[in-house]
């Protein structure tokens, strides 16, 4: 164990530098100082250290210890304080409201929606109409589409009307958060701009940035321009730069479904592919294979040129940094450890954006990776094949376990689903992708030869399809994706520590780790038991947040009722991204309509489940003939809320607005009641209304 800490120095660095970021995520602080201030005293009760004698160092050497690790842990509290936007004074957003319009840099090409252009955009000058400040701060922009927006590039500057809003979570139960994912990349407004809202500031200002996006963009004109396939295109696009937004839904969903998603992904196998792809080529060149240290070096630069043409995401700049590392070892003649090489990959990363490690693709990408440095070797050597063939299969088949092993329980408590199939369908398709990218990169340097590169585009276009065809039929098998697997954050942790402690029993035969697997795994199995439990005594109803959309769910138990099923399932995106992960939150697996008792009218629907009594208005043009007392009185569709109606004719303790509500009158409204002492959630401002009964 010492000799494998001293081959791992930055191992030990890391452990304690994420600790610190953690401690910032939960408990978080825009006050840089107090974390200076003990990060330069630990520094110094470390650099005491060097003035006492050999035996007081030796006697004292793990209060040093001690003293190192507080010194790392305060020093990632203060780097995510620094890089906390809030903290900036040139943020924006501190000053946003007193101008009226803005200067915005484009950051990245645009992607077309159904009727917008999203652009990430660097505010970087806020104008009124008599003084110009110089801002930072990204954010989002969706312009309206026209003839103009869609000429759009990387690094264009534009003069817009400040229109910029929060990012506001739908607060629906069990649907992605975008407001926290936006948030983690310290984005937290966005503009809708009709064509009358911008115009062009200045010329596109060329930087490193843009000339990467400019050369992403050409890359993906010479693969439009010879793969006609719209679908097949996507899937390229997105193996060879990593430019996702061309994907087709369905196969996107499929390719997930079979547990190969990440394949499409650019990730540590691209880096690999380019790095050591061109490092064999230089080598057949007998001058070049003298000369190592060039030859290595043009190997690490082309692999950075290829990782910056993908915009350098999280898993690209991992893999660039830990092949950069190995090329390096290799220049000195020195083996690198690989754990020391992961832990310097991701240090290096942490310092540039510490909030990288709440970042899905980040730690999926490094415990994909740590598990297959810890599990690849034991689960290969499992089984001697002397067939080369069988052999290079069972290898590929080896390392899909292996990666699968340290992965899964994050899987599960993300996306709520586990690929039966990820074993097969990887057989398939890692070579396959894998022979598609190397003829991309060949149609890329050669489409200036439009014979070669019209072939190729064929080829390529073809083999794709042949691929999409295999995933979507193994994704349709009824057993190919287990789904509805609902885990909590200390489930997972519990699936990790089995996972960790299973592992060690078996690979390290050391038996006496059994008893503790055992003991993990009924911990485990207690805490299902227990959340099967509260599932099924649970009795709740919510609204959702759809917009311009009545929508209202009763849960008892497992069971569940929706009167408004029929209106939302007809979307199939409200249907995939807002009713089925709430579904799998409550832990649903089938409709009740003996839970509820309805009563519908034009204007009013009464729902009378369990004891308790909800009235649904959509038209306030009735009078009940006695003041009705209800529970919850909803508003919804083309009624109108008014403090004087509802005083004639419901006594309630709470209103809801829903979102079929017109936004802009619901302010007025929300003051109106809060006045006379009735709470009002108004669905579109506040999210989702849950409560449990």
């Amino acid at each position: 164990m010492n000799t494998f800490w001293k081959e791992a120095p930055f191992l030990r660095i890391l452990l304690p530098f994420i600790v610190g970021i953690c401690f910032f995520l939960f408990f978080p602080s825009s006050l840089w100082w107090p974390s200076a201030l003990c990060a330069l005293l630990f520094s110094i009760a470390v650099g005491v250290f060097s003035f006492l004698s050999d035996f007081n160092r030796v006697r004292l050497a793990f209060l040093k210890g001690i003293f190192i690790q507080g010194m790392l842990v305060s020093s990632a509290y203060l780097l995510c304080s620094i890089n906390t936007m809030s903290s900036s004074s040139a943020w924006y957003k501190h000053r946003c409201r007193q101008f009226d319009f803005a200067v915005v840099r484009l950051t990245e090409s645009p992607q077309e929606k159904a009727k917008t252009w999203k652009a990430s955009v660097e505010v970087i000058q806020l104008v009124g109409h008599t003084n110009v400040i110089q801002t930072t701060g990204p954010a989002l922009v969706y312009f309206k589409k026209s003839s103009q927006s869609a000429r759009l590039q990387e690094g264009d500057q534009v003069l817009i009307r400040n229109k910029f809003n929060d990012i506001k979570s739908n607060g629906n139960p069990g649907e992605f958060d975008y407001a926290g994912y936006c948030a983690n990349k310290h984005i937290f407004q966005s503009a809708f701009l009709n064509a009358n809202d911008w115009k062009p500031s200045v010329p596109q200002q060329s930087d490193w940035h843009t000339f990467f996006g400019h050369m992403g963009a050409v890359t993906r004109t010479q693969l439009k321009r010879y793969i006609h396939d719209s679908t097949s295109l996507g899937i390229a696009e997105a193996l060879l730069i990593g430019y996702r937004s061309d994907i087709d839904p369905s196969v996107w969903q499929a390719y997930s479904n079979t547990g190969i998603v990440h394949i499409i992904a650019i990730s540590g196998m691209h880096m690999a592919m380019i790095y050591m792809s061109i490092r064999w080529l230089l080598f057949l060149i007998p001058w070049m294979k003298r000369k190592r240290i060039l030859s290595l070096g043009i190997a690490i630069a082309c692999m950075w040129l290829f990782a910056g043409i993908t915009g350098l995401p999280p898993s690209v700049t991992r893999a660039a940094i830990m092949f950069s590392l190995l090329g390096i070892g290799e220049m000195l003649d020195r083996d690198i450890s690989g754990f020391n090489n992961l832990a310097a990959s991701a240090f290096c990363l942490l310092c540039i954006n510490p909030f990288w490690i709440s970042d899905v693709g980040f730690q999926l990408s490094y415990l994909a990776v740590l598990s297959l440095m810890i599990f690849y070797s034991v689960i290969y050597h499992r089984l001697y094949i002397a067939n080369p063939l069988l052999d290079a299969v069972w290898k590929l088949m080896a390392g899909t376990l292996a990666a699968q092993i340290l992965t899964f329980p994050l899987c599960v408590y993300y996306f709520h689903q586990f690929p039966w199939l990820f074993l097969f369908t990887n057989l398939l398709a890692v070579p396959a992708t894998t022979c598609i990218l190397y003829a991309e990169i060949i149609l890329v340097a050669f489409s200036s030869i439009p014979s070669v590169a019209t072939l190729l585009g064929t080829l390529i276009s073809h083999s794709i399809t042949w691929l999409n065809q295999g995933i979507l039929f193994a994704s349709r098998l009824p057993f190919a994706v287990w789904k509805g697997l609902q885990i909590d954050f200390f489930q997972m942790i519990l699936l990790f520590v089995i996972v960790c402690v299973s592992g060690i029993w078996l690979m390290k035969k050391k038996s006496t780790f059994f008893p503790y697997a055992l003991a993990f795994l009924l911990i485990f199995l207690c805490s299902c038991t227990w959340k099967q439990i509260e599932t099924l005594q649970q009795k709740r109803f919510v609204v959702y947040n759809i917009p311009k959309q009545k929508s209202i769910e009763f849960i008892q138990g497992n069971k569940h009722l929706s009167p408004d099923d029929e209106a939302m399932n007809r979307d199939v995106a409200i249907k995939q991204y807002i009713l089925q992960p709430s579904y799998v939150h409550f832990g649903i697996d089938a409709n009740d309509t003996s839970i509820v008792a309805i009563r519908k009218s034009e204007s009013l629907d009464m729902f009378q489940f369990g004891s308790t009594l909800i009235a649904r208005v959509k038209r306030t043009n009735f009078h009940c003939k006695k003041i009705m007392p209800v529970d919850y009185l909803i508003f919804s569709e083309q009624s109108k809320p008014d403090v004087a109606w509802v005083q004639t004719n419901f006594s309630t303790a709470q209103i809801i607005l829903d979102s079929s509500i017109p936004f802009w009158t619901t302010a007025a409204v929300k003051n109106e009641f809060s006045a006379i002492g009735i709470p009002v959630h108004v669905v579109c401002e506040d999210g989702a209304f849950e409560i449990g009964l």
